[in-house]
């Protein structure tokens, strides 16, 4: 069984803090005993450098710290060390039927050459040097679309689902159902993100989500945030057993 929090941030996302780099992250997922830690912000070009230089392959689609980048901690045991997967959120606001839509996603990766792919692609369509989660003017249809061309093998998932403002089924800028955000590709949607806002519980009261899997995670803009919401997988070290469980 591991502990993931799967949605978090860089140094590279507005308000955070700058000690969002590898090495705390390293630290304090070690310290809260996380075992599957997400990226954040694959999107910005600083951050998948840092990644190049600080990470190594693991497993199948995980990566952990080199060694050398470790932060040595005597409250902490070496014994576990944290894996990483590639993950970035999108914010997508535009127009669809007559109304202005914000919302945001959450996008896991099996490898760093996977994220060079997709943000070379998005970097065409807009900012993404400003801000570790860039905010498009894209349709959250295309953007899977343009996901599932390029990476077929990524997986897609609605972020923080209820938060007002800026979610799938948000009250001021959302939508009602995933068919009416997704249209055709909404049988690509399998899992949602329940965020801090919401918890399992309520959204299993709802039948229309009960085909989709659920995940909680931290949203992280500080590495002492980390696990404040996380995920229990009972999987293999891999990123297509990651894939199947979400």
């Amino acid at each position: 069984m591991y502990i993931a929090d799967l949605h978090i941030h860089s140094h590279y996302s507005r308000a955070t803090s700058r000690d969002c780099n590898l090495e705390n992250l390293d630290l304090w997922a070690r310290r809260k005993g996380i075992h599957i830690v997400g990226t954040g912000d694959f999107t910005h070009p600083a951050w998948r450098e840092e990644m190049l230089e600080k990470l190594q392959p693991a497993e199948e689609g995980f990566y952990t710290l080199k060694e050398e980048y470790r932060i040595s901690d005597g409250s902490v045991a070496d014994v576990m060390i944290p894996r990483f997967v590639i993950t970035g959120e999108i914010s997508s606001i535009y127009k669809k039927y007559d109304r202005v839509r914000k919302v945001h996603s959450l996008i896991l990766l099996p490898g760093l050459e996977d994220a060079e792919i997709l943000a070379r692609k998005l970097e065409i369509i807009g900012n993404i040097h400003s801000d570790g989660r860039p905010i498009l003017g894209l349709d959250c249809h295309d953007l899977l679309e343009i996901m599932l061309e390029l990476c077929p093998g990524a997986i897609y998932v609605p972020a923080h689902i209820w938060t007002p403002h800026f979610s799938l089924f948000g009250a001021f800028s959302g939508f009602d159902s995933v068919e009416e955000c997704f249209g055709d590709l909404a049988g690509h949607i399998h899992a949602m993100e329940t965020g801090l806002s919401s918890d399992p519980p309520m959204n299993w009261r709802i039948s229309a989500l009960d085909q989709y899997q659920l995940i909680s995670n931290s949203d992280a803009h500080s590495p002492a945030k980390l696990g404040r919401e996380a995920n229990l997988l009972d999987i293999g070290l891999s990123f297509a057993e990651l894939r199947e469980a979400i």
